[in-house]
């Protein structure tokens, strides 16, 4: 191989680990086929490493070098590593000359980890991590993850403060009160889709298009996500358990996601307002233009009623998911489409929070009379004010929204990976 001179850059952005991941003995060579080789030792801890390919110190750009394979954006162990990039086919018109190039290697400790998880749903334990929206190959908006992947935004919320409620509520259904969050999680940037469902539970792409098609929201039910509270898996008493035959069940299977599951309401709230005080994550402003941007929202008065059910005028139903505009941490759909499931069981007045009170990492009561959990962000079938961040309802936990198609699910996970198979 004829070895190319290139300068090297590689950085830990976060040292949390009691020994932190280290790379060393980067080496980059190319052969006559213009194949290129970097070679590195991870020591100490295992990590993610992504890759990053500059010229004169400008990055050429994700889509140049997407192809590079080998231990790159996945969970590398330590050891002697390699990455392998074919520039001739994502980069067939540029010639790399000695000192053209440098290469960047930056390792995330498994408790830091990129901002981007695409998780596939076709394939056992394969997970790809980005540092960037940028970095997502074919746009986080590409059908692929509606379908056949899940994709995942990290949400950095530890130890930010910040408001839950309704300002000015004085019903105790969404009373203003400060939140503490105590840990980063990785949230879906779209909710469950009929192809991902289906694809999780049976193995196989759904055959049924006309009425469920691949890349719309899903409806669901809570002990069809979770297993039900009586067989062991009740929410917060019995933690994070699902039943194995479960949605979630299965996902984690497939995944080797153990921490995956529903968000809770804090969680959820947090993660739909993206730093937003106001009533959504955009401002205050609800008028119907501005609502289009973001919401599926109909007027109601106007469809009939044989149309509001799924399987009606699409314009009146849930819709494929991602094409409305996200919000600024790159989640859609978060005020319309479709209620979401939330961990919590339903409460109100002070089992839903004491006024004035901080609460550290809720999780809600521990039962609710009625079996009721809890559904955010308003749905296709009703008006703006059901879409506020802070509205919140309670749905039975063992009812399904079909045929009305209007509660359905995003799924989280936690950001720390230590534990990750």
């Amino acid at each position: 191989m004829k070895l190319i001179r290139m300068m090297m850059a590689w950085a830990v952005p976060c040292l949390v680990y009691a020994a932190a991941p280290v790379v060393s003995n980067v080496n980059v060579a190319q052969d006559e086929q213009r194949l290129v080789t970097i070679s590195y030792t991870l020591s100490d801890a295992p990590a993610i490493v992504t890759m990053d390919v500059l010229t004169n110190g400008v990055s050429i750009g994700y889509p140049l070098y997407a192809n590079a394979v080998g231990d790159v954006n996945v969970k590398v162990p330590v050891g002697n590593r390699t990455i392998t990039w074919q520039p001739r086919v994502t980069w067939p018109d540029q010639k790399i000359r000695d000192n053209s190039l440098s290469v960047k290697l930056t390792v995330w400790a498994l408790d830091n980890p990129p901002d981007y998880m695409a998780v596939d749903l076709t394939s056992y334990s394969n997970r790809i991590w980005y540092a960037s929206a940028d970095d997502v190959p074919g746009t986080p908006t590409n059908n692929l993850y509606k379908c056949d992947w899940m994709l995942f935004r990290r949400i950095h919320a530890e130890g930010v403060r910040w408001r839950m409620g309704i300002n000015g509520d004085t019903t105790g259904k969404y009373t203003p009160h400060t939140v503490v969050l105590t840990n980063d999680y990785y949230m879906a940037i779209f909710e469950g889709t009929f192809g991902q469902r289906s694809l999780i539970v049976d193995g196989t792409r759904s055959e049924e298009k006309t009425f469920y098609p691949d890349n719309k929201t899903t409806y669901a039910t809570y002990e069809g996500l979770r297993g039900a509270a009586a067989s062991g898996y009740n929410w917060p008493t019995d933690g994070h358990a699902v039943a194995a035959d479960s949605v979630i069940g299965k996902f984690r299977t497939l995944t080797g996601l153990a921490t995956a599951d529903l968000p809770t309401e804090a969680e959820w709230e947090y993660a739909c307002r993206a730093g937003s005080p106001m009533c959504y994550h955009w401002g205050s402003d609800y008028s119907l233009a501005t609502f289009a941007q973001y919401d599926w929202r109909r007027d109601m008065t106007s469809i009939p009623a044989t149309n509001r059910v799924y399987g009606g005028d699409g314009n009146y139903s849930a819709q494929t998911v991602g094409l409305l505009k996200p919000n600024a941490w790159g989640l859609y759909d978060m005020h319309g489409n479709c209620f979401e499931l939330c961990l919590d069981w339903y409460s109100e007045g002070a089992a839903y929070c004491v006024p004035g009170a901080e609460v550290v990492a809720p999780v809600g009561p521990t039962s609710n009379a009625n079996g009721y959990r809890t559904c955010h962000s308003g749905s296709w079938m009703h008006d703006y004010d059901k879409a506020r961040a802070g509205n919140r309802l309670g749905h039975p936990a063992g009812g399904s929204s079909a045929p009305f198609h209007s509660v359905g699910y995003r799924l989280s996970c936690s950001a720390d990976l230590r534990n990750l198979r």
